[in-house]
């Protein structure tokens, strides 16, 4: 296993294969990519790319986007990645307006689990955050990721003050029901967020985490970024993502991000240290260049918050 210069090992890759998406949320980090681009990678050098970064101990691929179902060749992306030596778990974070009609093929290939985001139940916030009218789609591909096995299902949904605050504890009785696991995420000043957007919405989610703790009956440490998962007398399981108020969140990251356009990104916050691995593919390089390339990357990364 491949460690950076501050002894982080690198476990996980997160693969960015497009940007595009169907829905216009106003908070989208856009995964740290800052303009559109249409030079996306084939089904092939995105399995290239897991293949080297495999030599080095990576053994779990996380294809996000944009909105990762868009791409057509979604199926075979998986079925390639997960043929490679040493891969063992293939995820995926969709917006899940697309996820009913897809999860069971989606499963077969090799998909182990998934991530939804899923700001809200009310068409009117949901319009209001996304631009679009999908709520039951949404609620639809839940129900049938669950059903056919893409387990553990989790929800993702970034607070916003104002907007969907008050949907918490609606959100959380919700999918308890169901034995899904619900991650509360604090908005990030990333992407679409500019300082305006981040001072208006931004929900802070001290109050909440006391009541959760209040409310449950067991709560878990998540491996070593401090990730707490409350586990509610209710029934509910919930996890909080707050990347800025957790130091050891960043200090402790084991993931290595690819961009849509074949750039290996060594830390989500950071926009000027990308390594272009892809135009080397696309030349032919050597199994030996590329991965002079990938530990090249490897070596830029540093924590962000320190």
């Amino acid at each position: 296993m491949i460690k950076d210069r501050f002894g982080r090992p690198i476990t996980s890759l997160r693969i960015s294969l497009t940007q595009k998406c169907n829905l216009e949320c106003f908070y989208c980090h856009r995964e740290g990519e800052n303009k559109e681009n249409d030079d996306e990678m084939t089904s092939e050098e995105i399995a290239k790319i897991v293949e080297i970064a495999s030599h080095f101990g990576i053994s779990k691929v996380k294809l996000t986007g944009g909105e990762p179902l868009l791409r057509k060749d979604i199926f075979d992306i998986i079925s390639k990645i997960r043929s490679i030596k040493g891969i063992v778990e293939v995820s995926m974070t969709t917006n899940g307006t697309l996820l009913a009609e897809k999860a069971k093929k989606l499963r077969e290939v090799g998909l182990s689990r998934v991530n939804v985001n899923f700001p809200s139940r009310k068409r009117d916030v949901y319009k209001a955050i996304t631009r679009r009218d999908y709520v039951k789609n949404v609620e639809e591909g839940i129900n049938e990721a669950y059903k056919v096995g893409l387990n553990p299902v989790k929800v993702n949904m970034v607070v916003l003050k104002s907007l969907n605050d008050e949907e918490i504890w609606d959100m959380i009785n919700y999918l308890a029901d169901k034995d899904l696991t619900l991650q509360l995420i604090e908005l990030e000043k990333l992407g679409n967020v500019k300082e305006e957007i981040y001072n208006k919405y931004f929900f802070d989610l001290d109050k909440i985490e006391k009541k959760l703790l209040n409310d449950s009956f067991k709560v878990e440490v998540k491996n070593l970024q401090n990730r707490k998962i409350y586990y509610l007398k209710s029934g509910g399981r919930i996890e909080l993502v707050r990347p800025f108020h957790n130091s050891e969140f960043c200090m402790n990251c084991t993931r290595i991000r690819i961009t849509s356009d074949g750039k290996i990104k060594p830390c989500l916050m950071k926009m000027n240290n990308h390594v272009d691995i892809l135009s080397s593919i696309r030349t032919n390089a050597s199994d030996n260049e590329l991965h002079k390339i990938f530990l090249k990357a490897i070596m830029l990364r540093e924590p962000f918050f320190r």
